[in-house]
C-alpha cells in the first residue's frame, strides 16, 4: 500500500516511539505523539501485517481499573537486515544485524597503528566491504551504515577531521563502487543513536554518550534527537581546557582534556616513561616504545607500575572533573562512558569514587548516574547499523 507523505510521517513517528519507549500500548503512543487513537490503530495494524511489529501481551496495570486493557506493542525481529562498519585507527569492523540490532555476522581487521598509510587504502576497504556484503547475501541487507572517525561533509563527501590521514581518505569512492544505499555519520553520534534504539527499556531519557579512543568526543541525546547534530564543534570534549599551564595540545591550546585522557596522549606519556625509567614494567612487555598500545599500558597498570599508575590516575581525576561540570550544564539522566581504558575495572571504580566525592551544590544530593559500557571492537559497527536503520526504516 502506497502511503502519502503525511501517512509516512505519522508511521515514522509511531515506529520511533515503539523503538524508543517500547513495549508500549497504542493508547500511550497516541498520548505521547498526539496522533489520534484511530490512526495509531490503523498504522500499527499495517505494521503488524508487515511483521515489523507485534503484540507482546497485556500491560500489567499499576492499579485495578475498569475498561479496555492495554496491549503492548514491540519491534519484531528479523524483519530486515543491515550492515554496519566502523573506520578506526585500530581496525575496520563489519557486522550484519537485523532491525533489532541482533548481530548475525561480524568481521574485524586489526591494524598496526604506527602507519595506517601502509595498512588501509580506499581500495582495500572497499574490497573488504564488498567481500562482507557477499558473505551476507542470503540475508538480503537493505543498506550500509558507516561510522566515521570524524564528521561527514555532505557537500564534498569527505571526512571532516584534523587528522591528515582521514582528511585525505576518499570516502566518496564508496558511493561510486558500492551498490547498496550507504549512510555516513560520526562514530560517537552513531553510538548514541544505538543506545536509544536498541535498549528497549521503555525509558526514552536524555543522556550523554562519552567516548574515549585515540581521541575523544561526546554526544547528547535530548528529547529523542541528537543535540546540535549539524554543529560539528559541539561534542569536541577533548579540547576543553582543564589545566591552563598543561601541555600543548595539537589544537594550539594548553592543558586540553585529551592531553590527559585520550589514548594517544596516554601512549605518548608511556613512551616517555619507557625511555626514562629503568624500573617500568613497560620494558618487560614490549621491546620497542613504538609497540606500546593501550593494552600494554593497562597490563603495566595491573602489574603495579608506579609511573603508569600516575598517568592513568591523573587521567581519571581530570575526567571526573569534566563529567561533574557536564552534569551541571546539561539536562541528562545518565552519562554513558565507553573506551578500551575501562576494560580495567579498577579505573571504572576509581572514576565512580571521584565522582561521588564531589560536594553537591544542592541541598538534595544526587549522584551522577554513570554507566561504563562494556568495551567491544564491534560497538562502532553495531552503532553504524543503528544509524542505517534510523535512516532507512524510521526516518
Amino acid at each position: 500500500m502506497k502511503l502519502t507523505k503525511n501517512q509516512q510521517k505519522l508511521r515514522f513517528k509511531i515506529l520511533d516511539k515503539i523503538y524508543s519507549k517500547g513495549p508500549i500500548s497504542r493508547i500511550d503512543i497516541s498520548k505521547e505523539t498526539g496522533i489520534t487513537p484511530a490512526t495509531v490503530s490503523e498504522i500499527t495494524g499495517n505494521m503488524i501485517q508487515e511483521n515489523l511489529i507485534h503484540e507482546i501481551g497485556e500491560a500489567i496495570p499499576e492499579e485495578t481499573k475498569s475498561g479496555r486493557k492495554k496491549i503492548l506493542l514491540g519491534i519484531s525481529p528479523n524483519h530486515s537486515f543491515y550492515i554496519g562498519t566502523e573506520l578506526s585507527p585500530k581496525y575496520i569492523s563489519f557486522c550484519l544485524t537485523d532491525n533489532l540490532g541482533t548481530i548475525f555476522k561480524e568481521k574485524i581487521t586489526q591494524f598496526d597503528t604506527s602507519d595506517l598509510n601502509d595498512d588501509l587504502t580506499e581500495e582495500f576497504y572497499i574490497n573488504e566491504l564488498n567481500n562482507f556484503i557477499k558473505s551476507c547475501s542470503e540475508y538480503h541487507p537493505k543498506g550500509i551504515g558507516v561510522a566515521l572517525p570524524g564528521h561527514f561533509d555532505t557537500k564534498t563527501k569527505s571526512i571532516i577531521t584534523n587528522n591528515p590521514f582521514w582528511k585525505n581518505f576518499k570516502i566518496k569512492t564508496l558511493l561510486e563502487k558500492i551498490d547498496l544505499p550507504i549512510y555516513f555519520e560520526n562514530n560517537v553520534k552513531c553510538m548514541t543513536l544505538s543506545e536509544r534504539l536498541f535498549n528497549f527499556n521503555g525509558n526514552d531519557s536524555n543522556f550523554i554518550f562519552f567516548h574515549i579512543g585515540r581521541g575523544m568526543f561526546s554526544s547528547y541525546m535530548y528529547n529523542g534527537e541528537l543535540y546540535a547534530k549539524n554543529n560539528f564543534l559541539v561534542g569536541e570534549i577533548g579540547h576543553i581546557v582543564i589545566h591552563p599551564e598543561g601541555q600543548l595540545c595539537e589544537c594550539g591550546k594548553r592543558g586540553c582534556l585529551q592531553t590527559y585522557v585520550s589514548e594517544a596522549w596516554i601512549i605518548k606519556k608511556s613512551q616517555i616513561l619507557f625511555d626514562n625509567s629503568e624500573t617500568t614494567y613497560l620494558k618487560e612487555l614490549v621491546t620497542d616504545k613504538n609497540k606500546i598500545t593501550i593494552e600494554t599500558v593497562l597490563k603495566a597498570y595491573s602489574l603495579g607500575d608506579s609511573g603508569v599508575i600516575n598517568i592513568l590516575h591523573s587521567a581519571i581525576k581530570y575526567l571526573s572533573i569534566t563529567l561533574n561540570n557536564l552534569s551541571m550544564m546539561i539536562d541528562s539522566n545518565k552519562i554513558i562512558i565507553n573506551g578500551e581504558l575501562f576494560k580495567e575495572p579498577l579505573l571504572s571504580d576509581l572514576l565512580k569514587e571521584y565522582l561521588n566525592q564531589n560536594i553537591s551544590l544542592l541541598a538534595i544530593e544526587k549522584n551522577i548516574d554513570l554507566i561504563v559500557k562494556k568495551y567491544s571492537n564491534y560497538t562502532g559497527a553495531l552503532a553504524a547499523s543503528a544509524f542505517c536503520i534510523s535512516e532507512m526504516l524510521i526516518n
